[in-house]
């Protein structure tokens, strides 16, 4: 009787705990207030989040990255805090075969071209440091001013155009 009852008991609270979601909405008001709640925003810029994966739906990507693109920080999740070098300046090209990364810290500066294997979404490189194995780039974010990129298990934060210029607009 007793194995009866709690197993009517189990199934029932599984079954009630598999169907319950809860919608949580990050709201940011336009003077940059934050707040989290259970109903969508009124009034304010909103980010629906997914609290089964801690992350947020994942974005459509239907185009290749093309263009100059300079990094402007990395972060351990996609709309994390963002971790800056201000001494290093990574300009990274693309083009639908190859990727050119331009780096300058200091007096010091290097380029590394690498040929890349695209589709709209993610992209794939052959990298040295890893005896020319392939390393894996999934494709985050890209608009026309954004681009997120994940790979090594963290985010690379990147903003349209040549470090110079978007380093120099940032410091106006």
């Amino acid at each position: 009787m007793k194995i009866a009852l709690y197993l009517t008991l189990w199934l029932s609270f599984s079954l009630i705990s598999a169907n319950v979601q809860a919608a949580v909405y990050k709201c940011t008001d336009n003077t940059g207030n934050v707040v989290f709640q259970g109903e969508p925003c009124r009034d304010a810029e909103e980010l629906k989040l997914d609290l089964r994966f801690a992350e947020q739906t994942p974005e459509t990507i239907d185009r290749l990255i093309i263009g100059s693109w300079c990094e402007v920080g990395t972060s351990e999740i996609l709309v994390g805090d963002l971790q800056r070098d201000s001494a290093l300046r990574k300009t990274w090209q693309f083009t639908e075969r190859e990727m050119v990364q331009h780096i300058e810290q200091g007096q010091h500066a290097d380029t590394f071209k690498y040929a890349i294997r695209q589709q709209p979404g993610s992209f794939v490189i052959n990298h040295a440091a890893f005896g020319n194995g392939q390393v894996s780039w999934q494709v985050k974010t890209l608009t026309d001013e954004r681009l997120v990129i994940a790979a090594y298990g963290g985010f690379t934060h990147l903003a349209a155009g040549e470090c110079d210029v978007v380093m120099a607009n940032a410091n106006d």
